[in-house]
C-alpha cells in the first residue's frame, strides 16, 4: 500500500518528525507506481531533508520533482515544497514568490488544507520579514479557514504563531497565553516541531518579563525536542536563546559553549539570515571577554548587515552605544544612541493597527532608558527629560494625530518644560523608576530641577503594600509608619520645597507607577495628612501632550451631558446597582432639561451611545458595571443594555470607543476598573480610560479598583456642583473628595474616594 505509506510519511513531516519520515520515505515504491506516487514522494523527500539539513539532497529532489511534475493539482505541492526549501535556506523573497503560485494554485482546485497550509507558510515569512500586520493577517486568514474544515493541527500552527507575532510585537503576556494554548494542542496532536518552537518562543517571552530560570527551563526542553527530530534550524535557534539568556545572567563560560555550536550550525545551515544571531553573540561574548575591539568589530559588521532585520540592527545600535560610552568615547556614544532609537522610531511607523502600535514600544524600552542614564551620568539632564518624554504616550498621540510627520519633527525637539508649566499654572513631576535609582524632574514656571531617587526595588514593594492597605479598608491616617508615609518621603519630599501648598501639580508616571494615587500619599509629621490637602492633583501621560493647546471650537460654552446608565442586566448576569438611577437623577439636576440626554434602563445600549453622536458633548457620564482585560485591554467594555436588535451585543468596548471622535471636557467612566488593569511601556494603564483620552476626551475619572455603589453618588453629585459652578475638573474632583475625606464615617477612608483618578489628555 505504498499510496498510505505516502499519507503516513506526509503526516509524519507536517509533524516534525523527519527522521521517522525518512525511513518510510526511502522504501523504493513498486515499479508500476504511478508519476503521481513518485512525485509526492521526492516532494515530501526533500522536504524532510531540508530540516535534517541535507540541503543537497534536497536541492536534488526538488529539482527531479519540478522537472517531472505536469501542471495541476500537484504542481501545487511541489511549489509549496520549494518555498519551503527557500524559507530554510533565507530566501525570502523566493519563498514568498513560491507560496503564493502554491496559494493561487491550490485555490484554483478548490484544495482548502492546502490554502490553510500556504497561508500559515506565508505568515512565517512575512514573520521573519518582520512584517508584523501582513503575518497577523495571513495566521488570522489560516485559523479561519482551518476552523471551518476541522484541520487540528493547522489550527495548533496557525494558533502558535499568532503566539510569536504577539512575542515581537512587545505583548509578551498575551503571547504566553496563545502560546500555552499551542503547545496543549501540538502536544495531544504529537507535533514535536510546533511543540520546540512554541517552548522556544515561551521562553523568549517568559525572558523579556524577567523571568530568566522559567525561560531557562523552556529553551532546555525546547533543545531536548528539537535533537530528537534532528531539525537542524530549531536545534541552532535554541542554542542562540540559550546563548543569549546565559549571556544577560553572566554566565559567560557556559554561554560560550553555546555560541559556538549557533556558529558551527550557522556554517552548515548556510542561510545569510542565521548567520546575523551568532555575530550578535560573538559581540556580547567578546564584551563579556573584555575584548572592546572584537565587540566593535562583530557590532558594526551586524549593523551593516541587518538592515531587513531592524530589531538586530537597533539592539547592535544600542549595543555599539553602549561599549563606545565605556571606553569615554562619548561622541560615538552619543551618536549610535540616537541611531538605534531612530531605527526603532522608523519600524514602529510601519506599524498601523492600534493593536500592534500599542505594545511596541516594549521592544525599545531599554534603548530609550540607556539613552537617558548615558545622559544623566554626562549630567545632561534636561537632554534626558526630553528623550524620557519621546518615550510616553506613542500610541495615544497616534489617535490624536500628534504623530503625523510634520509634528513629529517638531516633538523630537526639545520640550519646553517651564512654558508648559507656566501655561498650567502647575507644576510638573516627571517620573522614571528603575532598579538602583530612580528619577525625578521637578518643572515649574520659573525652574526645572532634577533628584534621583531610590531604586524601584525599595518603591515597588511599598506601593504594593499601600494598595494592599487601602483595599482592606484600612484608615492610613491612624497606621504609624504606614507606607503612605514612606512613599512620600521617597517621591514627593526631595522636591517638597518646589511645590507650594494649594498649587496644581500634574503626575507623569511611568508604567510601574500607574496603580498609585498620589493623593494617598501622607504628609510626615504631627500634622500629617494626605497629600490631598495641600495639592490639586491631575495624572497627565506626557510632556507633549501637556503642551497641545485645546482648539477653540472644542471648547463649550454651553455644557451638556450625555449621561447614560443604570442598565437592564439579566438575572444572574451582573449584580444590581440599586443607587445607580440615584446616581443619575442626581448629576442630571445639574443640567438644564436642553442641555442633558439621559439614556437608561433598554435605552442605555452601545448602539445608543453610538448613534448618540457623543462628539457633540461636553461631558459623558457612565453609571453601570465595566469589565477590564488583561490579556487584551482592548477588550475592556461598559457593560450596558442589551441592543434592541442584537440581544447578544450589550457591551461598549473600548476599540469601539476609539471609532468616535469626542470633543468632552470630561468623560467619567463611574464603574470598577474604568482605569484598566494592564500597564503598557509608555502608555500606563490601558483601559477605556485610556480609550477615552485617544478618542478625543480632554479628561477622563476613570477607577483603579472596584468602586462602592453606596458612596459613589455622593462623591459624583459633589463634583457636578463644583463642575455647574465653574470649577475646573481637577478642582471639581479634589473638592468631591474632600468632602468625603472630612466627614464622620466610613466614606472617609481611601477605599472610598482613592479609586477614581484624574486623566489629562491633550
Amino acid at each position: 500500500m505504498p499510496g498510505f505509506r505516502l499519507q503516513m510519511a506526509k503526516l509524519l513531516v507536517y509533524q516534525g518528525r523527519s527522521g521517522e519520515a525518512l525511513v518510510l520515505l526511502e522504501q523504493p515504491l513498486p515499479i508500476d507506481s504511478g508519476l503521481e506516487l513518485k512525485i509526492q514522494q521526492k516532494t515530501l523527500l526533500s522536504i524532510a531533508q531540508t530540516r535534517l539539513g541535507h540541503f543537497d539532497d534536497a536541492e536534488r529532489l526538488l529539482v527531479e520533482a519540478e522537472h517531472e511534475c505536469p501542471e495541476g493539482a500537484l504542481r501545487v505541492e511541489v511549489s509549496s515544497a520549494r518555498g519551503s526549501f527557500d524559507l530554510s535556506r533565507g530566501g525570502l523573497d523566493e519563498a514568498e514568490r513560491m507560496f503564493q503560485t502554491a496559494l493561487a494554485g491550490a485555490r484554483l482546485n478548490g484544495n482548502q488544507f492546502l490554502q490553510t497550509q500556504t497561508l500559515i507558510n506565508l505568515g512565517v515569512v512575512a514573520l521573519q520579514e518582520q512584517h508584523y500586520e501582513d503575518s497577523l493577517s495571513r495566521f488570522n486568514e489560516a485559523s479561519k479557514l482551518a476552523h471551518s474544515i476541522g484541520a487540528k493541527l493547522a489550527i495548533e500552527k496557525a494558533e502558535g504563531n499568532l503566539g510569536r507575532i504577539y512575542h515581537d510585537i512587545g505583548d509578551f503576556q498575551r503571547s504566553l497565553v496563545s502560546l500555552s494554548e499551542a503547545e496543549r494542542q501540538a502536544s495531544e496532536l504529537g507535533s514535536t516541531i510546533d511543540q520546540v518552537m512554541i517552548l522556544g518562543n515561551s521562553g523568549l517571552s517568559e525572558y523579556r518579563l524577567g523571568d530568566f530560570d522559567a525561560a531557562r527551563s523552556l529553551y532546555e526542553r525546547s533543545l531536548v525536542l528539537a535533537q530528537s527530530i534532528q531539525n537542524q534550524e530549531l536545534i541552532f535557534d535554541t542554542h542562540v536563546n540559550i546563548g543569549f539568556l546565559l549571556l544577560r545572567m553572566g554566565n559567560t563560560n557556559q554561554a560560550e559553549v553555546h555560541v559556538l555550536e549557533a556558529n558551527r550550525i550557522s556554517a552548515v545551515i548556510g542561510n545569510e539570515r542565521a548567520r546575523l544571531e551568532p555575530i550578535l553573540l560573538n559581540a556580547l561574548l567578546f564584551d563579556a571577554k573584555g575584548d572592546e575591539q572584537g565587540a566593535i568589530k562583530a557590532l558594526l559588521d551586524l549593523e551593516a548587515h541587518a538592515v531587513a532585520v531592524p530589531s538586530l540592527q537597533w539592539v547592535a545600535e544600542n549595543n555599539l552605544a553602549r561599549i563606545y560610552s565605556k571606553a569615554g568615547r562619548q561622541a560615538d556614544a552619543d551618536s549610535w544612541f540616537r541611531r538605534s532609537i531612530k531605527t526603532f522610531q522608523h519600524q514602529r511607523s510601519s506599524l498601523t493597527s492600534i493593536e500592534s502600535t500599542l505594545p511596541f514600544l516594549e521592544n525599545g524600552s531599554d534603548l530609550y532608558l540607556d539613552y537617558v542614564n548615558y545622559l544623566i551620568h554626562e549630567h545632561r539632564t534636561e537632554e534626558a527629560l526630553n528623550v524620557i518624554d519621546e518615550s510616553r504616550a506613542e500610541a495615544l498621540a497616534d489617535g490624536l494625530r500628534l504623530s503625523q510627520p510634520e509634528q513629529k519633527k517638531q516633538a523630537t525637539q526639545v520640550v519646553n518644560a517651564r512654558s508648559i508649566a507656566a501655561r498650567l499654572q502647575a507644576t510638573v513631576l516627571v517620573y522614571s523608576l528603575q532598579p538602583k535609582a530612580s528619577y525625578l524632574w521637578v518643572v515649574t514656571p520659573k525652574r526645572q530641577q532634577f533628584y534621583q531617587l531610590a531604586g524601584s526595588e525599595t518603591i515597588l514593594p511599598l506601593i504594593q503594600l499601600h494598595t494592599k492597605m487601602i483595599l482592606a479598608s484600612t484608615d492610613v491616617l491612624s497606621q504609624a509608619a504606614s507606607p503612605a508615609q514612606s512613599l512620600y518621603r521617597e517621591l514627593v519630599q526631595p522636591a517638597q520645597a518646589l511645590i507650594k501648598k494649594g498649587s496644581r501639580v500634574f503626575i507623569i508616571g511611568d508604567q510601574t507607577l500607574s496603580g498609585l494615587n498620589f493623593e494617598t500619599l501622607q504628609t510626615p509629621g504631627e500634622d500629617s495628612h494626605y497629600w490631598i490637602e495641600d495639592v490639586t492633583i491631575t495624572n497627565a501621560k506626557s510632556l507633549r501632550l501637556l503642551s497641545v493647546s485645546r482648539s477653540k471650537e472644542t471648547q463649550y460654552a454651553d455644557k451638556r451631558i450625555l449621561l447614560m446608565g443604570d442598565p437592564v442586566y439579566r438575572k444572574g448576569e451582573y449584580a444590581e446597582l440599586p443607587n445607580a438611577s440615584a446616581e443619575i437623577t442626581q448629576i442630571a439636576s445639574h443640567f438644564s432639561p436642553d442641555h442633558r440626554t439621559v439614556l437608561t434602563g433598554p435605552q442605555a445600549s452601545p448602539k445608543a451611545y453610538q448613534s448618540a453622536q457623543a462628539g457633540r458633548f461636553s461631558y459623558i457620564h457612565f453609571v453601570a458595571h465595566a469589565t477590564a482585560s488583561m490579556t487584551n485591554p482592548l477588550d475592556s467594555a461598559v457593560v450596558l443594555s442589551r441592543n434592541s436588535d442584537d440581544a447578544t451585543t450589550y457591551k461598549l468596548y473600548a476599540r469601539d470607543v476609539l471609532n468616535q471622535s469626542l470633543h468632552a471636557d470630561l468623560v467619567t467612566v463611574s464603574a470598577c476598573y474604568g482605569s484598566g488593569l494592564r500597564n503598557y511601556s509608555g502608555e500606563g494603564l490601558v483601559g477605556l480610560a485610556w480609550a477615552f483620552l485617544r478618542a478625543g476626551s480632554h479628561h477622563v475619572i476613570g477607577a483603579m479598583w472596584e468602586v462602592s455603589d453606596a458612596s459613589t453618588p455622593l462623591l459624583m453629585d459633589r463634583l457636578y456642583s463644583e463642575l455647574a459652578k465653574g470649577s475646573q475638573p481637577d478642582a471639581a474632583l479634589r473638592s468631591a473628595k474632600l468632602l468625603m475625606i472630612h466627614s464622620n464615617g466610613v466614606f472617609r477612608k481611601p477605599l472610598y474616594w482613592a479609586p477614581f483618578q484624574l486623566y489629562s489628555g491633550a
